[in-house]
Parts: C-alpha cells; sequence; structure tokens
C-alpha cells in the first residue's frame, strides 16, 4: 500500500511547481534551506538533518546544471519539502522547542522514502570517485 502524503505538504506542492521555473529562485530556496539546517538545534533535526541535506544537495546539483537524472515530480516533491521547513508557522510553529522541527521532519522523511531510488542514482553520481569538476 502506498504512503499518503502529510496533508500539510501537498499544500506546498504548487508553490514548489512554479519556484521550478527559475534556477535563480532554486538557488536561493537551496541556500535558505543550508542556512536554517545549519542553524537549527542539533536534536530537533538530528535524524532528518542529513536526509535534508541530501534534498538540498540535489535541488542545488540540478539548479547549477551539473546534475539532470531526476524527474520533475521529484524536484516538485523536494522543492515542497524545502519551503515547508522554510516556513516558520507551519502545522507545529518551529518556535516550540523540542517539537516545532517534528513536522518538519515528518515531511522529509516522507520525500525521501518517495525518492528512494533517486536518492541513491544521486549518492552514486556525487559518490568520491566523482573527482571534483569531472564531467559527469
Amino acid at each position: 500500500m502506498a504512503e499518503v502524503a502529510p496533508r500539510q505538504f501537498l499544500l506546498y506542492r504548487s508553490r514548489a511547481a512554479a519556484l521550478l521555473s527559475s534556477s535563480e529562485d532554486v538557488r536561493v530556496l537551496t541556500v535558505r534551506a543550508a542556512k536554517k539546517l545549519a542553524s537549527s538545534p542539533g536534536s530537533s533535526l538530528k535524524a532528518a538533518g542529513e536526509q535534508l541535506s541530501l534534498l538540498i544537495d540535489l535541488l542545488a546539483a540540478v539548479a547549477n546544471g551539473s546534475y539532470r537524472g531526476v524527474s520533475r515530480n521529484a524536484l516538485i516533491a523536494i522543492a515542497a519539502a524545502l519551503l515547508y521547513f522554510l516556513v516558520p508557522l507551519d502545522l507545529v510553529p518551529d518556535m516550540i522547542l523540542g517539537l516545532g522541527l517534528l513536522d518538519d521532519a515528518a515531511v522529509i522523511g516522507y520525500v525521501v522514502r518517495m525518492l528512494r531510488a533517486e536518492l541513491r542514482q544521486f549518492e552514486a553520481w556525487r559518490a568520491p570517485a566523482h573527482a571534483p569538476g569531472e564531467q559527469h
């Protein structure tokens, strides 16, 4: 049985699809998400932090043109998850210490599970075997 998307995540899909039309908007989104992740308390996003970092890296690689091996639906899902992460007043406001990022982690986990195969391909592409500057 297919996993049901978190309702709050679905609200961000149309905004994400529109955002993908501009590589500059995508770049700004990834930079803002990376900054928020870096400034988030360690314990709040510990489990989801690596997954979120992977999503940020994939979307940034697509935006800068270095990676193309991902579907439009995957890009929309990733952008929607990052938008959800950036909005401080979502289902559980981020200001509520200890709980505020739990719904963000749930959305991130959902997207990672949904895109497992595409994320594995991206991880293989960016593996240490690929030297920086090497054509992919």
